[in-house]
């Protein structure tokens, strides 16, 4: 199953919170600063039984639309 992580960041233009996934074996940060889009997108993966093969193509097509 599929959850929302979050990490507290600070970069030269940004302090806040970004927003990850993780899975059983895998977690992936910092996906997006918008934590109710890697919800959706967290929500959609369970739903799909995506697998955490795919992970990082997944996350990779999230970032480009």
């Amino acid at each position: 199953m599929w959850r929302v992580i979050e990490k507290e960041i600070n970069v030269e233009n940004f302090k806040g919170k970004s927003y990850g996934i993780s899975g059983a074996t895998i977690e992936i940060n910092d996906i997006s600063t918008r934590k109710e889009e890697v919800e959706e997108f967290a929500e959609k993966l369970n739903r799909l039984g995506a697998s955490e093969v795919h992970a990082l193509e997944l996350v990779e097509d999230f970032i480009e639309r």
